[in-house]
């Protein structure tokens, strides 16, 4: 079994976008233990389905990611791909829309610490400029957000973006097209492992969210957490019905 797995902020809140710092430091402390491999997304694309291995991934770059994650992860040396609203560098994640409600008013990470992290081994990849809903997006702003993300990550960072996440996974045939464009490959919300057959547009991840529980993340692989997964993403499916 494999899965991408989404973070998005570390912190005791107990919010829908949050993990505390010490949940997620148990999940690396089983990350390291060799039960799995952690993995780059393409290294991840390109592995047979029957390695049990992961690979790592961020929303939104809020400043708690330097101090509660990055010196894990670096430490381990552990890959991780950090998805960045560009125009929201700096400031806070108070977007247009916060659908889900209960996420609390978080930073964001400053150009300067993105670039140095990206020099520890960090990957960043693109997430819009603005966060909207990229299907309510006409054009030509939906290349200015799509394509313009990128272009301001090469510009501060010196590095080219190959990755994408869909603003809270919201994605229609016309902006995959618009994504393909500029990315290799882009991840969804959709709540479920990854597969080598899985459209490289289209990739779904399993919400961290859902493995706060003691012991959730570490039975990754086994009947019980293939039953628990394929339950909460039926759950899921009912309330965007």
């Amino acid at each position: 079994m494999k899965a991408i797995l989404t973070y998005h902020s570390v912190d005791d809140s107990g919010s829908v976008i949050s993990i505390s710092p010490a949940r997620f430091a148990a999940h690396v402390e089983w990350l390291t233990a060799g039960v799995v491999k952690v993995m780059s997304i393409p290294d991840l694309l390109a592995a047979s389905d029957d390695v049990p291995a992961v690979a790592l991934t961020f929303d939104d770059a809020f400043e708690n990611f330097a101090t509660h994650a990055w010196p894990l992860l670096r430490t381990h040396a552990l890959p991780v791909t950090m998805f960045v609203p560009t125009s929201f560098v700096g400031r806070t994640n108070e977007w247009s829309a916060m659908p889900g409600g209960g996420m609390p008013t978080l930073r964001l990470l400053g150009w300067p610490a993105l670039a140095q992290m990206t020099q520890e081994g960090l990957t960043l990849g693109a997430h819009t400029r603005t966060h909207p809903d990229l299907r309510q997006v006409a054009e030509p702003l939906l290349s200015t957000e799509i394509a313009g993300s990128c272009e301001d990550i090469a510009r501060e960072t010196g590095r080219r973006v190959d990755g994408f996440a869909y603003p809270y996974g919201y994605f229609d045939d016309r902006v995959v097209r618009a994504a393909s464009s500029v990315c290799r490959w882009a991840c969804t919300t959709v709540l479920a492992p990854l597969h080598r057959a899985d459209d490289p547009l289209r990739l779904p991840r399993l919400d961290a969210y859902f493995l706060r529980g003691p012991g959730r993340l570490q039975a990754f692989g086994t009947l019980t957490f293939d039953a628990y997964m394929a339950l909460r993403a039926g759950i899921r499916k009912l309330r965007g019905r």
